[in-house]
């Protein structure tokens, strides 16, 4: 088995699944009671979110645990809204946002009247901070750009347009759930007001998430809103171990990504393969888009899964639905073309003779289409 889709979830970690038993087993109570139970359970808790804050370049009165990263973003965009409602309705983002974003833009937009406009990428992905500097207006609230784009791995200037926006007073939400593990995610230098993540993505449990939100950010009255549900300690202590693991490993992690890359794309290149691969100059390179001259995604998807490699025809969240990657029809690719669109992602399993196989198998069922 090759598995090359750690963009959409990872296999959890042997020591975060041993602490998620030994929280479960030594610290099950409900962190709200007011018995000795639940105030252990409740130490647990502050203490991976002080972890977690620590991982972030942040204080632990700014991180929020939720039950996934879709539930990070929708809750950290909501009150950032509601922080700056009196600016107006008017939200920027870009046409490749997680439907986690995307679709909470759209109910935004046909519910309560918000007017989304949507910045144009250039032709690797990237979004300038010029493009945003031309697009706001006095009612601009929030402006929201993933940090990582979960399709062609591109890594946008969120710095940049984070330290710019800071100093014209407009929120900045970013979607850190394929940086974070991978890059430097330090919000205090990102300049963004809230920043999600998620456990499933760094070799956590499934079902956790969580997201940084400035202190200013929050009235009094909403702490414990965000945060109302019964807490599930055991995983979000798993999700922080998970996660200090991956970061402790990121540098040489990221080394041996690129190595791999190159030598995927490379060997791509020499066989002179019908197909194209989406590069840029600023890319994290786990993510790889291939993009066939002529073969379906689907189809070659469907190929790979028959010969033992599992890889995917984008984002985990919107397969199924017949439409081609948002981030390819964004780039300007005519919609049939970008439905002959797959995403490898490499993760801490992945090996060059993985690749190599894969290779091999790719250009197999290449000319097995062909005929």
């Amino acid at each position: 088995m090759i598995y090359l889709d750690y963009a959409a979830t990872t296999p959890m970690d042997k020591q975060a699944l041993a602490v998620y038993q030994q929280t479960a087993t030594n610290f099950y109570g409900n962190t709200n009671s007011l018995h000795d139970v639940g105030n252990k359970a409740k130490e647990v808790l502050d203490y991976c979110r002080t972890s977690l804050g620590t991982l972030l370049h942040t204080s632990p009165n700014e991180i929020y645990f939720t039950s996934s990263g879709t539930a990070a973003n929708q809750l950290a965009i909501q009150t950032l809204i509601q922080a700056n409602k009196q600016k107006g309705k008017h939200i920027i983002t870009t046409p490749f946002e997680h439907p986690s974003i995307s679709k909470y833009l759209d109910r935004l937009a046909e519910q309560e009247d918000y007017e989304i406009s949507y910045l144009k990428p250039n032709e690797y992905g990237e979004i300038h901070l010029k493009d945003v500097q031309d697009t706001i207006r006095t009612d601009t609230c929030v402006v929201i750009i993933q940090h990582v784009n979960p399709e062609i791995g591109t890594i946008q200037p969120i710095e940049d347009i984070g330290a710019w926006l800071q100093t014209q007073g407009i929120r900045f939400h970013s979607d850190g759930v394929q940086a974070f593990g991978k890059i430097l995610t330090n919000v205090k230098l990102l300049h963004v007001d809230s920043y999600a993540v998620c456990s499933h993505k760094v070799y956590g449990p499934k079902g956790t998430g969580a997201f940084f939100l400035k202190k200013n950010m929050v009235a009094n009255n909403q702490y414990d809103v965000l945060e109302s549900a019964t807490i599930d300690v055991p995983s979000i202590a798993a999700f922080t171990t998970a996660a200090s693991l991956a970061i402790n490993a990121s540098t040489s992690e990221l080394d041996r990504m690129r190595n791999l890359r190159v030598f995927f794309v490379n060997e791509l290149l020499k066989r002179k393969l019908p197909l194209q691969v989406f590069t840029s100059p600023n890319q994290l390179p786990h993510i790889i888009g291939i993009l066939f001259d002529e073969m379906a995604g689907d189809y070659a998807m469907l190929s790979f899964n028959q010969n033992g490699v599992y890889l995917s025809t984008g984002s985990a969240c919107t397969v199924g639905n017949q439409e081609p990657a948002r981030t390819i029809t964004a780039l300007q690719v005519p919609k049939e073309k970008a439905k002959n669109y797959i995403r490898l992602s490499l993760g801490n399993a992945t090996t060059k003779k993985d690749l190599e196989k894969t290779i091999e198998i790719c250009e197999n069922i290449l000319n097995k289409w062909k005929t």
